[in-house]
């Protein structure tokens, strides 16, 4: 049952970073390349920081599926994304639409993975749930945030980017019934997660270099530029309270902090 409160807490962690997009009733096409900016400095900095430095060090081979998630991104958009239509075939919203689908399921296995990181956690010690729980709580936040900004700013619908937020709660939830069912009958190798891993830190390179980061030069709007530093920012504060709450759990022994 406590497994069940951690895994309902963490997914909706995302629909709470979702909920960003409330914050002004109208948004102006300037506050939503903002808010693009501003996930390219979560993705690109959750990839670099967080994600690659894992997956390497749970397998040293793991560069190579970095490479294979890239280039799985761009036949998805190149082959796939083209058939998807949300209304009007312009060039900028096509390309929007892209990005759109392509961040959709980047964060969608990101989020996948959270909740088998949540069960995996109830395989190790009992001192270390509480920071492994924080730990993704915290990361799911600016998840459900960067999703739900790139579906606003592409399909300016606040209905669909609580709804992105929301698939990736589900997500969350069942990558925790996967694992929950695949640990009844085997245990998961960790190159698996590495690998996954991995192929997230590719999509969300791309994601950030291909697609979010070159809209925002081409805004050429210095003040609006400055907010992918915010996204950064955002990313060191709030790992910066994940030390914080760590640091008042005290327990007799050296406690083990996974980050996933």
């Amino acid at each position: 049952m406590t497994i069940l409160f951690y895994v309902i807490a963490a997914a909706l962690a995302n629909i709470l970073g979702g909920l960003v997009i409330f914050l002004k009733i109208n948004w102006s096409r300037r506050g939503l390349n903002g808010l693009m900016a501003l996930s390219a400095g979560i993705l690109f900095t959750i990839a670099v920081m967080d994600l690659i430095p894992e997956a390497l060090e749970i397998h040293e081979s793991s560069a190579i599926y970095i490479v294979i998630g890239f280039g799985l991104i761009f036949l998805f958009q190149q082959f796939l994304a083209p058939h998807f239509h949300f209304g009007e075939e312009t060039h900028t919203h096509s390309h929007s639409q892209r990005t759109t689908l392509s961040a959709l399921v980047g964060m969608l296995v990101h989020t996948f993975f959270d909740g088998v990181s949540i069960v995996a956690s109830f395989k190790l010690d009992e001192r270390i749930r509480f920071v492994v729980l924080i730990a993704v709580l915290l990361n799911k936040i600016p998840d459900g945030l960067t999703i739900s900004s790139i579906v606003f700013a592409s399909l300016k619908s606040k209905k669909k980017a609580i709804g992105a937020s929301f698939l990736l709660g589900v997500s969350t939830i069942a990558g925790a019934i996967a694992s929950l069912f695949l640990t009844q009958f085997f245990t998961v190798d960790s190159s698996i997660l590495a690998i996954a891993l991995s192929i997230t830190s590719g999509i969300f390179l791309y994601i950030v270099t291909v697609d979010l980061l070159p809209i925002v030069n081409a805004m050429g709007d210095r003040p609006i530029i400055l907010f992918f530093f915010v996204g950064i920012l955002l990313y060191f504060a709030l790992h910066l309270i994940l030390n914080q709450l760590s640091f008042h759990v005290h327990y007799p022994e050296h406690i083990l902090f996974i980050q996933f």
